[in-house]
């Protein structure tokens, strides 16, 4: 790997194949493309949608405190467990209704 890595051509002989090991660019523009298989028209949809459900998450603010941040975030999952009908309901990945908090 390091040979190769430094430039060296290495071939590797499977069968009737040799396979070729040598070091590859890799785009980030065309990752998601590549892994995914997603057209650029789906891959600027699935971000719009990733950046719609940021901007929708409840956060809480980190002051540097990790106790006051677990607490926080403890008062807010007690929160969203509260039944407070269908009016603030919402469904968590697993499919069951969680409720945002009024805060």
């Amino acid at each position: 790997m390091a040979r190769a890595a430094r430039g060296e051509e290495i071939g590797i002989i499977s069968g009737a194949h040799v396979i070729a090991l040598r070091p590859v660019a890799i785009a980030a523009a065309d990752y998601a493309e590549q892994e995914y298989r997603l057209t650029k028209a789906e891959l600027a949809k699935a971000a719009e949608k990733i950046h719609e459900e940021i901007d929708a998450a409840e956060t809480i603010e980190f002051t540097g405190d990790l106790r006051a941040a677990f607490a926080s975030a403890s008062l807010a999952d007690q929160a969203l467990s509260q039944p407070r009908g269908k009016a603030g309901a919402r469904r968590n990945r697993g499919g069951k209704r969680r409720v945002a908090s009024a805060a």
